[in-house]
């Protein structure tokens, strides 16, 4: 099951959001608050989601300013990815959408969607918002 973010603009060039967003280490800032225990290094970072899973990301392939992809692997064994994709707009404007895809069994889907439909709204959110009020 795929599920995407709204597509949101950020007041920042594309090269300086990937830069960004690229190292895990700030990914702390830009995940929702159930998330607790976040550890990371520049390419993989590990945390729990208070009464989901215990995740850890790593970065699979980065294409320059324009894509980032993330497996996360969880101890409820769900093969999960995230893709990050970013378009630019103009000089300092960049879009940005979250592509979470899921691979849950049928009569999981809809206990699960909506709150992976949320977690991706707020990822994008919260990218946007501390992007542009800490420039992190």
């Amino acid at each position: 099951m795929k599920i995407p973010s709204p597509q949101t603009r950020i007041n920042i060039p594309a090269a300086k959001l990937f830069e960004l967003t690229g190292n895990c280490q700030n990914l702390a800032h830009y995940l929702p608050e159930q998330v607790k225990d976040f550890s990371a290094t520049e390419d993989s970072c590990t945390f729990s989601i208070e009464n989901i899973a215990n995740v850890t990301l790593t970065i699979l392939e980065k294409t320059p300013f324009t894509y980032i992809r993330y497996k996360a692997e969880n101890d409820k064994n769900i093969p999960i990815s995230l893709e990050l994709n970013y378009t630019a707009v103009s000089e300092n404007e960049t879009d940005v959408q979250a592509d979470l895809e899921v691979d849950i069994p049928f009569f999981l889907k809809p206990v699960i969607e909506k709150p992976l439909q949320r977690f991706v709204k707020e990822l994008s959110e919260k990218i946007k918002k501390e992007v542009e009020k800490t420039g992190l």
